[in-house]
């Protein structure tokens, strides 16, 4: 009796709602839900109170359906919100999010809320084959749905529900002696002089192509002799101190002048950098070319001579030693001997030689002409070679 008087007033709430529903639509209704519940919930029993609160849940569902906002609105809202980032890392994302709305159909129409899993990844790999572009697609959509949560358009993250698929580094060898040598001749060139501070800077203070372009001369300390990475000059936000090695600092002196350096707000790099720096490397028989290729080449060759695996990690600016291991170290053919000439030692460091010594050795014999900045002659250009772009 109990049961049917609960029925009876459930019906009768629902048929004195405005929705101008009949008794018998009522009815229907509660049928329809009641057959509905039966076949998702196997096993479950179920009363008039238990088919209230699974209409409910329906209700709430449906409510926050309906205040989801678009997708394309939501982008874009989103990317309002990120003006403060870098051009050339807002470039990138907004890049990222208005292709898959350009080229998945549908999506900027669909609501946030109904996004799920696998609607993103087929989204995803609809748009990008390769596993880098995949990746930076998906940490760029996770970001996307961070805010999306904060704003009650959605009540998770359905990219924290999909399955990452592990990135297997490739191997980037560091550059040998000869090659090392060949690029600083061709930085020393008269039409490349004005990149020689950078270059040198990228090969033995492991600082990125694109953190050297917002280098100003500012940042580099030649009394301390450090080269301090400021937070709106690191790619990763986080500021660092990279110490400047001898070696380094006999470079910069030398060309200090050519490139800018008696202005302390001029910056390191000169006017089209990128095309100067794809030049240089061509004309030095580098090419092909793999990204952060100087950066890996200076962790190898720090670590085979200094052996310090910590000050290593500080000075290339990562949170744990996990990634030098996974991808930076690959020291196959560097020998004791040659390490040392690469950071113009006459000879290798002795192996009980700790980290504070070093700093007390006096300055080599350069007796190994390959890496003294002294022996690298300027030499006239080629008749048959271009000009810097």
């Amino acid at each position: 009796m109990k049961k049917k008087l609960q029925s009876y007033q459930s019906s009768h709430i629902l048929s004195k709602r405005k929705w101008k529903l009949s008794p018998e639509d009522v009815a229907r209704l509660l049928e329809n839900i009641r057959e509905l519940a039966h076949q998702r919930l196997p096993g479950v029993k179920l009363n008039a109170t238990e088919l209230t609160r699974i209409f409910g849940l329906g209700i709430e569902v449906a409510g926050e359906e309906i205040q989801s906002e678009r997708m394309d609105v939501a982008i874009e809202t989103y990317l309002r919100t990120k003006l403060d980032l870098r051009p050339s890392s807002l470039t990138e994302c907004r890049g990222v999010l208005h292709r898959l709305l350009r080229e998945v159909e549908g999506l900027g129409e669909r609501t946030v809320r109904s996004m799920q899993p696998k609607d993103c990844l087929d989204a995803i790999l609809q748009v990008y084959q390769t596993p880098h572009t995949i990746d930076k697609a998906r940490r760029l959509m996770n970001c996307f749905f961070n805010f999306a949560i904060q704003q009650n358009w959605c009540r998770d993250n359905p990219m924290r529900r999909m399955r990452v698929c592990r990135r297997v580094e490739r191997t980037v060898e560091a550059l040998a002696l000869s090659q090392v040598h060949e690029l600083l001749r061709a930085a020393a060139r008269p039409e490349f002089q004005c990149c020689a501070a950078a270059v040198g800077i990228m090969l033995w203070a492991g600082i990125r192509p694109a953190e050297v372009g917002r280098l100003h001369w500012c940042d580099v300390d030649f009394d301390e002799q450090v080269i301090t990475v400021v937070p709106v000059v690191s790619k990763t936000g986080g500021a660092r101190v990279v110490t400047i090695q001898p070696v380094l600092l006999r470079w910069l002196n030398r060309w200090r002048s050519a490139c800018g350096g008696d202005n302390p707000q001029a910056r390191v790099v000169p006017g089209s950098w990128v095309q100067r720096w794809k030049h240089l490397r061509r004309m030095a028989g580098l090419e092909p070319w793999r990204p952060d290729t100087l950066r890996h080449t200076f962790a190898s060759y720090h670590l085979r001579y200094f052996r310090d695996l910590h000050q290593l990690q500080l000075e290339m600016g990562h949170s744990s030693a996990k990634l030098l291991f996974s991808r930076y170290l690959n020291q196959a053919g560097i020998t004791r001997e040659s390490a040392a000439a690469f950071w113009g030692r006459s000879t290798p460091l002795p192996r009980q030689k700790r980290m504070r010594k070093k700093r007390e050795l006096t300055e080599p014999v350069h007796d190994l002409i390959v890496l003294t900045p002294d022996s690298i002659k300027e030499t006239a250009p080629d008749e048959h070679s271009e000009s810097a772009t």
